[in-house]
């Protein structure tokens, strides 16, 4: 075999999973924890596809039966939580009980028939009898797909991987934000209720069911009380379809989304036997270490047994004991409850329907119709800071801009001859990214960044190296020139491997798609230009092809946003933008339809923009952002660089 150089970016080898070791979160000081918590809190309604119009959805509860059973009254329940997808639960309440009573919510783990069967390693009906013979309200409700009443969807295979996978990918469709909104429904319905005390909540489960616990507790103050069981760590963040969501874990982790909880009341349960093995030293430290900053260092303690993964009985007496605590005692030591050695009901009481849809007319049975439900719940265009959370982009600090390579600046600012080469990224990415050049012969001259696709690294040399006639009329107009290799373009064997790579298994929580790497290029590259070169962006044009013209659509939208960047010249190819695979093919964005598409970007643009673009379909014209001129006619690239030279030199 025959040593070759490797692709020198770093990123092609950066492919993180649900394993990954994440670095433990560190608050300095209570104000700027404070000020981040709303940035997670808002990247996690955004990474769960959360918005206006689901909140909007009134949950509509049906009582089917109800029965008693050992001095407990259980009433099974469906909630409509978004139209045509129901939650199916049991709701245990003391018989006899007068006033409002508080609640406990009890998702459960990735155990079938958690919800109707007590497990060997954990009993959901257990645990919700026994909170109600204690003087709650507990509702146990199921994980989508996993009890006899509730196959409306699979639970693997249907959204974050299978044949929808990079549509609902775009769309911010989960089996995460699902089961999220499924969580604050049936408080929605519950708290709506004359006999349930809206300010005294509490939510435990076990496993994915403590998944559930805190990404609920972390997104919904009303839940004043959290004890998730053996789940939180900060080496494993969950490693199902419902634990996981596009951009959840790109720069937070499970931690991270937990200490949304603080102040309120968390008690951690672990065990040596699974990911839960460093709770004592690692994650509750870390957790009491900002209860700290709060002054409320007893709102936050631990169990921990020398056992395997399981919520058992010794797990739930002392979830018992903090639930008392809290939601009946106001902060007041005191009970430690036993568990009750009275019987559960039996599976076949604890079953909602028979069959395993919801009898109702419009109840979803499929993907298709949930997409199709789905994006008329996401047409509206959201916020622009949501957008470029979606996007994922940042304007680079002037000290992030990472020169690895280029000639001395006395030889590029008076050479004109050719392209001069650069390589650059920056310190936080470790990128690295090819550049060729000319900066413009004087001040205020236009800059034209040009953005076209190349089979690999050979076809960019040959283009950029030989000065081609169009470059040359630009060149001796004075103008600057930009031609950037943009991520994954080399033709390198690495790329092939991480195309691979990004296909795979959950790849979007983790990790970022090509076209991610290239948008966060184009950015950089447009800072580097200032920042090394002296090129004013408001001075930059770019220009683009169809292969690249939606990416860079985004980019620009974004670009306007941050910084005064010239026109935008580009070829949309004629694609049909309100079709996710056109983003799929194109603009492998995910979350970037649940933010509204096209008139998302436009709205991240704002007004005062300029430009041209071509190959516009008419039905996407009036999503455009203003300032830009549309026309249906395709431009070649040449006709591009024309336009851009004509208007704007």
């Amino acid at each position: 075999m025959t040593d070759r150089m490797p692709d020198p970016d770093a990123r092609l080898y950066s492919c993180r999973n649900f394993q990954t070791t994440m670095p433990l979160p560190r608050w300095t000081s209570l104000g700027r924890w404070r000020r981040e918590r709303l940035r997670i809190r808002r990247h996690l309604r955004l990474c769960a596809g959360l918005n206006a119009e689901t909140a909007a959805f009134k949950a509509r509860g049906r009582i089917v039966n109800l029965f008693e059973h050992e001095g407990v009254v259980v009433e099974n329940l469906c909630i409509e939580t978004l139209p045509g997808l129901y939650l199916v639960g049991n709701l245990y309440r003391p018989a006899g009980a007068k006033g409002r009573l508080p609640l406990i919510l009890h998702p459960h783990g990735h155990g079938m028939n958690s919800r109707t069967l007590p497990l060997s390693f954990a009993s959901v009906p257990h645990r919700a009898l026994n909170t109600a013979l204690l003087g709650f309200a507990s509702f146990a409700y199921s994980m989508i797909g996993y009890d006899d009443d509730t196959r409306q969807l699979p639970h693997r295979g249907a959204l974050l991987t299978g044949p929808h996978k990079q549509v609902a990918n775009t769309l911010g469709l989960s089996l995460f934000g699902l089961q999220l909104n499924n969580s604050i429904k049936a408080l929605d319905y519950l708290l709506s209720r004359r006999d349930i005390d809206p300010r005294r909540v509490g939510c435990t489960g076990e496993s994915g069911g403590g998944t559930q616990t805190y990404f609920l507790a972390a997104l919904d103050d009303r839940v004043q009380v959290a004890a998730p069981a053996v789940m939180l760590s900060g080496h494993f963040q969950g490693g199902c379809e419902c634990e996981n969501a596009p951009a959840l874990h790109l720069r937070y982790s499970n931690l991270h989304y937990a200490a949304l909880i603080a102040p309120r009341p968390l008690l951690l349960l672990g065990c040596t036997g699974d990911w839960t093995h460093h709770q004592e030293d690692r994650e509750l430290p870390a957790l009491r270490n900002l209860y700290e900053l709060y002054g409320r260092e007893e709102a936050v303690d631990g169990f921990y047994q020398d056992d395997k993964h399981n919520y058992n009985q010794a797990s739930r007496e002392a979830v018992y004991a903090w639930m008392v605590r809290w939601l009946r005692h106001r902060g007041r030591g005191g009970d430690q409850p036993q568990e009750s050695a009275r019987s559960v009901p039996e599976r076949s009481q604890l079953l909602v329907f028979d069959g395993p849809i919801p009898p109702y007319k419009g109840a979803i049975r499929s993907v298709k119709p949930l997409i199709s439900t789905w994006r008329k719940l996401h047409a509206r265009p959201g916020d622009p800071d949501d957008v470029a959370d979606a996007l994922q982009l940042d304007w680079p600090a002037r000290a992030d801009i990472l020169i690895r390579n280029q000639p001395p600046r006395y030889e590029y600012r008076v050479g004109r001859e050719k392209l001069h080469a650069i390589e650059f990224g920056r310190f936080s990415q470790d990128s690295s990214i090819r550049c060729r050049f000319l900066v413009p012969s004087r001040r205020g001259s236009r800059t034209i960044l040009l953005l076209r696709s190349y089979a690999d690294a050979t076809a960019w040399d040959r283009f950029t190296t030989r000065m081609q006639p169009e470059l040359r009329r630009l060149a001796d107009t004075g103008c600057g020139i930009l031609v950037p290799r943009l991520f994954g373009q080399s033709g390198a064997d690495e790329v092939a491997t991480f195309r691979e790579h990004y296909h795979r298994y959950l790849a979007t929580t983790y990790d970022r798609t090509e076209h991610q790497h290239q948008l966060d290029d184009i950015v950089t590259t447009v800072r580097m230009a200032q920042v090394e070169m002296g090129i004013n962006p408001a001075s930059i044009t770019i220009v683009a092809g169809a292969d690249l013209g939606l990416l860079a659509l985004a980019a620009w939208s974004f670009l306007r946003a941050r910084t005064a960047v010239g026109p935008l010249v580009g070829d949309l190819g004629d694609a049909d933008l309100r079709a996710p695979a056109t983003w799929v093919r194109r603009a492998y964005l995910p979350l970037v339809l649940g933010t509204g598409g096209v008139a998302a970007l436009a709205r991240l643009a704002g007004d005062g923009g300029n430009g041209r673009l071509s190959g516009v379909r008419a039905t996407d014209r009036a999503s455009m952002p203003k300032g830009l001129r549309v026309v249906a006619a395709r431009s070649p690239f040449t006709r591009l660089l024309e336009t851009a030279a004509e208007n704007w030199l």
